[in-house]
């Protein structure tokens, strides 16, 4: 996902939403999970049953209180829906469920603004829909109950999004506060961009100039001169500048509106008239699991835990509770 959780970790934007290069494809799925870390942290530990959460409702303002197996269907169900693979609908259960997971014990869940531990609300959590769920979801989580994501023993930060070309985000590109606490989310191989919807291919942009100015304010002058100051390790747009001002491509992306400014992996931006024009690429933050690439590699073959291991290599598999 991720308001308040974007400040700290702008939680799922885009949800998510199919062709390989088949020998490159290949070479990079060998390697699946690590089957166990080395320690267990306490926060982890603890949790030998399948826990319970209290989830806000938006539609209605109340609290639905739920086993955590009963959440991550509708969330899988929101996120992805079941034409995706089964070996992808796995993925999609294991990176909520850990997600889930880290964001209560990490980041306080929606306690400071519901006084709950999640909300159905995409922006502040992750998004649910138990209308959706189907027989092919149920069983993906099922068949993955109680598995999860750790680094260094502890509950992995499992950000997921929909599409990226060539290369999924460094987390310094898609969420620089998170940095110190998950660095270990880094750019591989994304595989979904011919398989997602195509305007998320190759798409432009235009954002009235007056609204770009009010954004990054009067010290960037006419706008005239606008362009990408800094790139990050993938490629995608760090830092936004015009005259004497800059922005974080992520802090513009945000004001913007996540859903009118598809992500920050930008081929060009230019002052054309009364608009700046964005180009670029893909569908939402480009950090962790790529959903269209996840959907590819599953009609390839690849297990769920050579999915996960691809988009997060340095995390190891763990079953918490049976």
């Amino acid at each position: 996902m991720l308001l308040k959780l974007r400040k700290i970790i702008v939680l799922f934007m885009t949800i998510s939403l199919f062709s390989c290069c088949s020998a490159g494809c290949e070479q990079a799925e060998k390697k699946p999970l690590p089957q166990k870390p080395a320690q267990i942290a306490p926060e982890v530990a603890k949790y030998k049953e399948e826990p319970a959460i209290s989830l806000y409702r938006t539609a209605t303002g109340g609290t639905e209180n739920l086993k955590l197996e009963e959440y991550i269907k509708g969330v899988v169900a929101a996120e992805i829906g079941p034409e995706f693979p089964m070996e992808a609908l796995k993925a999609q259960a294991i990176v909520a469920r850990t997600m889930t997971l880290a964001l209560l014990e990490y980041e306080n869940g929606t306690r400071g603004q519901h006084g709950t531990d999640a909300s159905d609300d995409h922006t502040e959590f992750q998004a649910y829909d138990e209308k959706k769920i189907t027989d092919k979801i149920t069983k993906a989580v099922e068949e993955t109950r109680g598995q999860v994501m750790l680094y260094n023993g502890k509950f992995a930060y499992a950000l997921f999004h929909s599409v990226s070309k060539d290369k999924t985000a460094s987390i310094e590109e898609g969420f620089p506060k998170l940095k110190n606490k998950a660095s270990y989310l880094t750019p591989v191989k994304a595989y979904g961009i011919d398989k997602a919807p195509e305007k998320y291919r190759n798409w432009t942009v235009k954002i009235p100039r007056w609204e770009i100015k009010n954004i990054m304010g009067s010290k960037a002058g006419s706008l005239d001169d606008i362009k990408i100051s800094k790139k990050g390790p993938s490629g995608r747009a760090v830092t936004i500048s015009a005259g004497k001002a800059s922005i974080p491509a992520v802090d513009l992306r945000e004001k913007i509106g996540f859903d009118r400014l598809y992500s920050t992996q930008l081929t060009s931006i230019k002052a054309e008239g009364n608009n700046i024009v964005f180009r670029g690429s893909g569908w939402g933050h480009g950090v962790g699991l790529e959903q269209w690439g996840a959907y590819v590699l599953a009609e390839k073959g690849k297990t769920v835990k050579e999915i996960i291991g691809h988009y997060f290599p340095r995390t190891q598999w763990y079953q918490l509770y049976q």
